[in-house]
């Protein structure tokens, strides 16, 4: 999988980040830099494409996860690509936007630990199955007015994951599928509690 690597004041701290569909290596690193300035950070281009448009994997079919497909490339993604960087820092943030999100949920089902902090921008609530608890933070952002990343189901997936990672604090924000000033302005805010 290609990415962007960028070497941090500190060698403590790394985010690595995950772009939405039609997103690229590039797409989060001013929202990275906003957030955390001292960070190192690696931002992934996914792998699948979806004609021109790049994602972390197969496009929803009716609405559902191709579970099977989706499954092998966060297994595929961890061992492959995540063991060889997240060993050599001591604090491990991940970051998402909508697919890459969505990508991110599918990574703590599989190792519930794998990070300190989780920013989940705008998931959506697909079929997730977690079996770990976790003390790791997670703050989801959700859109009043998102059509896509539906606002309830924002609500309930934030349920769902308080079941397993209690840490877990949802985002309310005004605006639709699309990361914005505020959005990171109230990130910065709880990450400061």
């Amino acid at each position: 999988m290609d990415y962007f690597f960028q070497e941090g004041a500190t060698q403590q701290q790394l985010v690595l980040a995950f772009h939405g569909t039609g997103g690229n290596e590039y797409q989060l690193l001013t929202t990275v830099a906003e957030l955390f300035p001292q960070a190192s950070l690696l931002s992934f281009l996914g792998s699948v494409s979806e004609g021109s448009q790049r994602r972390f994997f197969a496009p929803l079919i009716d609405g559902q996860l191709n579970r099977q497909e989706f499954d092998q490339q966060t297994t595929q993604f961890f061992q492959e690509e995540l063991l060889t960087f997240i060993q050599k820092y001591q604090e491990i943030i991940l970051i998402g936007y909508s697919n890459g999100a969505n990508f991110i949920l599918g990574l703590l089902e599989q190792h519930a630990d794998i990070a300190d902090t989780v920013i989940l921008l705008h998931p959506s609530r697909l079929v997730y199955s977690f079996n770990q608890s976790s003390e790791v933070k997670i703050y989801l952002t959700v859109g009043a007015q998102d059509n896509i990343s539906l606002p309830g189901d924002g609500l309930k997936l934030t349920e769902e994951l308080k079941q397993f990672f209690p840490n877990t604090t949802m985002i309310l924000t005004d605006g639709g599928h699309q990361l914005t000033e505020q959005e990171v302005n109230d990130i910065q805010k709880r990450l400061g509690e």
